[in-house]
């Protein structure tokens, strides 16, 4: 495959010791970040007939609910405009969002 990152290095908040179904939707040009997390269940996995069908399942649920924020937060003016459409001024104890690309997981070219 060549694609494994660790999932701790992908979301340091993560901390769920089971296996997860999760969908993000990154856009850059509004700094948003809308993600979900949708458990699967370690026994159904283990029977290969049954653990796909449940993987797309869960896997059409997160993006169902991702697309539904991501629909809400379009809506919302960016972040980074104040209400007459002038930058807002940041204060001492906001932090700006950071979103970190890794690299790693695929192979080089030939």
């Amino acid at each position: 495959m060549g694609n494994v990152i660790p999932w701790s290095q992908i979301h340091p908040t993560v901390k769920s010791e089971a296996p997860f179904v999760s969908v993000l939707i990154i856009d850059p040009t509004r700094q948003l970040c809308v993600s979900e997390q949708i458990p699967l269940d370690q026994e159904v996995l283990v029977h290969p007939d049954v653990a796909a069908s449940e993987t797309i399942a869960a896997a059409q649920q997160a993006a169902a609910r991702v697309a539904s924020m991501y629909r809400e937060r379009l809506k919302q003016p960016p972040p980074g405009l104040a209400s007459a459409g002038r930058p807002r001024m940041a204060t001492p104890d906001q932090t700006s969002p950071r979103f970190r690309v890794l690299k790693g997981g695929l192979r080089p070219a030939r």
